[in-house]
């Protein structure tokens, strides 16, 4: 029963799904024509090859961190992006783990401040994020009572509400947008044509097939697990 479950869950999955996700995304020109979307006043002209799943951890006993996709651009700016399909009440704080684990990996030890890389950490929700209505919400810090003003500290987060129908993005970013919530899409966008073509391709990968079924099945006994010792306690 469990395989026949799983491999329907397969079938089913789409770009919500963090493990599809992460297999499309590290495609280097989609991950890249993705970025120039969200950032195009950086005018990125290339990216290192995308990690997918790449995990992190600043101690033998701190807690680790994993990244869905994780680059770096001709600049040495760095992105980490993510697929959040579950309502976390802790994102926020979330966010700024990932932050930091982005800047700790940026970081050479011994080099001064002013050489610490810029992190742009993305998300992508399956929710509004933040529940002001917004499509796009771009975090910065500021100064308390001078809203005009932001502190440049190399640290951007950009959050997105895939459901939003708002439309307050760029065109070419509202496709993308689109394509993740399966809404009808510009079919001659090339991105739209890469995305779907990669998709087959993911799809139809036994490996990662098998992959994401043993990774579903491992879930499965986990929350199974969970659930009998709420059973007994």
């Amino acid at each position: 029963m469990d395989k026949i479950i799983l491999r329907k869950k397969w079938e089913d999955a789409d770009l919500t799904d963090d493990y599809i996700f992460s297999k499309v995304m590290i495609d280097h020109d989609i991950c890249l024509e993705v970025l120039r979307r969200i950032l195009p006043q950086l005018e990125i002209k290339g990216i290192e090859f995308p990690n997918a799943q790449q995990e992190i951890s600043f101690a033998p006993d701190a807690h680790s961190i994993r990244f869905d996709i994780y680059t770096t651009d001709e600049n040495n700016n760095h992105y980490d992006i993510e697929m959040q399909v579950a309502r976390a009440d802790n994102l926020a704080k979330r966010i700024r783990y990932y932050q930091t684990a982005s800047t700790m990996e940026s970081y050479n030890k011994g080099e001064p401040y002013d050489n610490v890389d810029d992190s742009y950490v993305i998300f992508f929700c399956n929710f509004d994020p933040f529940g002001f209505n917004r499509q796009q919400y771009i975090l910065k810090k500021q100064i308390t009572g001078m809203t005009d003003k932001v502190i440049d500290d190399g640290e951007t987060d950009i959050l997105f509400d895939i459901r939003s129908k708002r439309h307050d993005v760029s065109p070419k970013m509202q496709n993308f947008l689109d394509m993740i919530a399966q809404r009808n899409v510009e079919s001659t966008d090339e991105l739209v044509v890469k995305l779907k073509k990669r998709m087959k391709y993911v799809k139809h990968n036994r490996k990662w097939r098998a992959e994401y079924m043993r990774l579903s099945l491992y879930e499965m006994d986990q929350k199974r697990h969970e659930e009998e010792i709420k059973e007994k306690g």
